[in-house]
């Protein structure tokens, strides 16, 4: 420090430059001297104003102590003088970078890309833009170009964030291979507690991702510590590690701690205890207690189908608790039987296909309800089915006269409405959106299946069947991000009866979609048909093992249904919508886990703003 005073000394007397007054400002600086270094600064511009190094400097400042609007006004004057200059165009990338806009950042930076290709911090920055808009392609490039520069200080940041990358797109273990490489380098040793804390969060849920519950859990408890005692979504992230292992105690004690650090994080407190402590007769007192009838509301008859009640129960519940949370009148159709399916019984038998498809509409009719169908499969069906017989009165005759055996008549009062067309439109996309209380944040491929959409001819949707946004609208109101990927309205393989007599083609149109939604990076899938649900569900296992030698690695995306997902954004405990279980089940569906959905990992460094 002495040095420091000693140059600042002699530099005192000679600031005759401009150099020379920044350069006082900077020792200033080093001595902690805040307001004299911000005063040199500005006497460089004040004396100077034609030179672009006292504004950048005082953008430089600005932006280190979180004034970026400032930051922004100063790097915009030095981009008066020279609207090439490579600091001020990076510094207004990042300053935009650091308030989220992600277009003007880009827009600056790329500016800068053309002037430096291969300027380390341009390309670092390039691809922590491209990263954060999720333009995983170009972000790998840029971030590996980064890296392979050797300039140490972008080198470390340029490994983190690759290693984010390569998480988001499921690569988990090469995720952790970057991730370790950074465990002996000091900008994410312990002297920097931030970074090494962001570090050993992230190869703890990549060991979580893996597997490797041990080895999480110690990276997990090297810091939570009191050291570092308030990180919520840590907590969480160790309390999943003993949730999958059956650790109760140490599960709800990491649980309350997560709910005391940040009530938001984790608001189920109670929920956890009633049903650890009462299991399924808590759920089934839940569910007996929702609404039969809203006098004022909307009314429906709840079609199962098979799959559902069979495969995947937590779906039924997680719709239950879904509509009787928006005050939807719920009844069942006692003594339904299958649709029947529309790629198997209509194939073969189509008079028979009818009968047993308007046998369940007739129920339905009897309740005086539309009915409401949770499976895109049975949707074609009784859909179908309906719009034939209220408009062919020869088939209706048919039908009716095989009907009258078992005393029931096809009368076509009520329709045969999916689901999602029950919360889109009867519902109401904007009173369901007044019901979110739960922000989420999850990159998520949407997948619609085939059965919904088409024939167009007797489907709600229309004109939007060529490029459905319906089930994404539902989606992003939980605070979710519906990301496009390739063939996104492709079969999920399982249609047609293709899964019953041609497993290995089926899975094979399984692979393309997984690969398309891996590549871009994608969270989770979202589905509304139960059978394309067991598809993605089962279907990624069983391509692991067929095509272990074909893909770049295991499939292990959560597939949620879409009530699972909206009633966790409504707050319902996600006991109720099947989303966790204790114990932990084996070989019963889901297949792949679906607790991830409660990990998380850091995505992003406070420190960047160092970064000068």
């Amino acid at each position: 420090m002495e040095d420091v005073k000693k140059q600042i000394h002699e530099l005192r007397g000679n600031a005759d430059s401009v150099e020379n007054i920044i350069q006082l400002g900077d020792l200033y600086l080093k001595t902690q001297d805040i307001l004299e270094a911000r005063h040199y600064y500005e006497r460089a511009i004040k004396e100077y104003p034609q030179s672009i190094q006292g504004y950048n400097r005082m953008a430089n400042f600005s932006f280190c102590h979180e004034k970026f609007f400032d930051a922004n006004n100063y790097y915009s004057q030095a981009l008066r003088i020279d609207s090439q200059n490579i600091e001020a165009l990076v510094g207004m990338g990042r300053t935009h970078l650091q308030q989220n806009g992600l277009d003007r950042a880009e827009f600056h930076l790329n500016k800068a890309l053309k002037q430096a290709p291969e300027d380390p911090t341009v390309l670092f920055y390039v691809g922590l833009t491209n990263l954060k808009k999720h333009n995983l392609l170009l972000a790998e490039r840029h971030l590996t170009a980064s890296v392979q520069s050797k300039d140490y200080q972008y080198w470390s940041y340029a490994t983190f964030y690759l290693g984010v990358l390569n998480f988001q797109k499921g690569f988990f273990q090469e995720a952790l291979n970057y991730f370790n490489s950074l465990k002996a380098i000091p900008p994410f040793s312990e002297s920097m507690p931030i970074n090494y804390q962001a570090l050993k969060n992230n190869i703890g849920v990549a060991h979580f991702r893996l597997g490797n519950y041990e080895y999480a859990k110690r990276a997990f408890l090297e810091v939570i510590t009191e050291k570092y005692p308030k990180n919520a979504q840590m907590w969480l992230n160790l309390a999943m590690v003993y949730w999958v292992q059956d650790k109760l105690e140490e599960a709800l004690a990491a649980l309350k701690t997560v709910h005391r650090l940040e009530p938001s994080k984790w608001p189920w407190l109670s929920a956890v205890t009633h049903y650890t402590t009462e299991g399924s007769e808590w759920l089934k007192a839940k569910m007996d207690s929702f609404i039969k009838e809203n006098p004022k509301g909307v009314n429906v008859a709840m079609y199962l189908g098979c799959v559902i009640p069979n495969r995947y129960p937590f779906i039924d519940a997680a719709t239950r608790h879904v509509l009787n949370s928006l005050k939807v009148g719920v009844v069942e159709l006692e003594g339904a039987g299958c649709c029947p399916a529309p790629g198997v019984f209509r194939s073969f038998d189509i008079n028979t296909w009818l009968t047993l498809g308007a046998r369940n509409l007739t129920i339905s009719e009897d309740l005086g309800r539309n009915m409401c169908i949770m499976c895109n499969g049975c949707y074609g069906t009784l859909n179908d089915v309906n719009t034939e017989l209220k408009h062919d009165k020869l088939k209706r005759n048919y039908v009716n006269d095989k009907l009258k055996e078992i005393g029931k008549e096809f009368k076509g009062t009520i329709e045969a409405e999916h689901l999602v067309w029950v919360l889109y439109h009867d519902i109401g996309i904007e009173n369901i959106k007044k019901m979110m209380n739960h922000k989420l944040d999850l990159k998520v491929a949407v997948h619609y299946g085939c059965h919904i959409l088409k024939p167009i001819h007797n489907k709600p949707w229309k004109e939007d069947f060529e490029t459905p946004t319906f089930l994404d609208e539902l989606v992003e109101i939980t605070g979710c991000t519906s990301v496009d990927y390739q063939d996104k309205l492709m079969c999920c393989g399982a249609g047609g009866g293709l899964r019953g007599s041609e497993k290995e083609i089926s899975l094979d149109f399984t692979r393309d979609k997984l690969e398309s939604m891996r590549k871009a990076g994608v969270d989770i899938i979202i589905n509304c048909c139960p059978f394309c649900h067991l598809q993605f569900d089962l279907g990624q296992m069983e391509i692991n093992n067929l095509f272990k030698d074909k893909i770049s690695g295991p499939f292990t995306i959560p597939v949620i249904y879409i009530s699972q997902l909206l009633g966790l954004a409504m707050g319902i405990d996600p006991f109720s919508l099947g989303l966790l279980r204790y114990p932990q089940k084996k070989g019963v569906p889901p297949f792949i886990p679906v607790d991830p959905l409660f990990t998380s990992i850091q995505k992003d460094l406070e420190c960047l703003r160092e970064l000068i």
